[in-house]
């Protein structure tokens, strides 16, 4: 039992984060919940030199560290997300082909990796602002969608809340 608490405080923090950065929330959530995670990991190592008890754990120092450096890893680069796109990609290429010669797509509908809740093909939108490219929306909400965009990163035509340059193609983002 205590080798599987001590296991649970330290590996819990980068397994929810990666959960959380493949549900995809926009960049900003993932930054938020991995500031917390970041300093009870912190906390912890702390401890760990302080406490005379825990100074003999090094093993269990090492783990702590490894979690730490995943964290703000995951902080920075968000990796998983970047992981999934990678292997989703030439899923995201094939739709936008087939969206691209006039086929309509059903939807909500697993395109690689992803659950996608509405695709938007390139043209004129409800507003009146011409965007460029193809939308794969994994949440919709009235106030914004959050989604992949088929888009250059200078020419992101949106209301963003938040941005996350997955290659020079597809953009991850987060409409306010």
């Amino acid at each position: 039992m205590k080798r599987f608490l001590v296991w649970s405080m330290v590996a819990l923090p980068p397994t929810l984060l990666i959960l959380l950065s493949l549900k995809p929330l926009e960049i900003h959530s993932i930054r938020f919940f991995g500031f917390f995670a970041t300093v009870f990991l912190s906390i912890l190592i702390m401890a760990l030199r302080v406490i005379p008890d825990l100074q003999s754990q090094k093993r269990f120092r090492r783990q702590t560290a490894v979690s730490l450096i995943m964290v703000v890893s995951i902080i920075v680069f968000n990796w998983p997300l970047k992981i999934a796109y990678g292997f989703s990609r030439p899923a995201f290429n094939q739709v936008a082909e087939q969206v691209m010669t006039g086929e309509t797509l059903e939807t909500p509908r697993r395109i690689g990796w992803f659950r996608i809740e509405r695709i938007e093909a390139p043209g004129p939108a409800a507003n009146g602002i011409d965007y460029q490219g193809l939308r794969l929306w994994t949440s919709l909400h009235p106030n914004g969608n959050t989604g992949f965009v088929q888009a250059s990163p200078d020419n992101l035509k949106f209301n963003l809340w938040s941005h996350f340059r997955l290659d020079k193609t597809w953009q991850f983002i987060a409409e306010d």
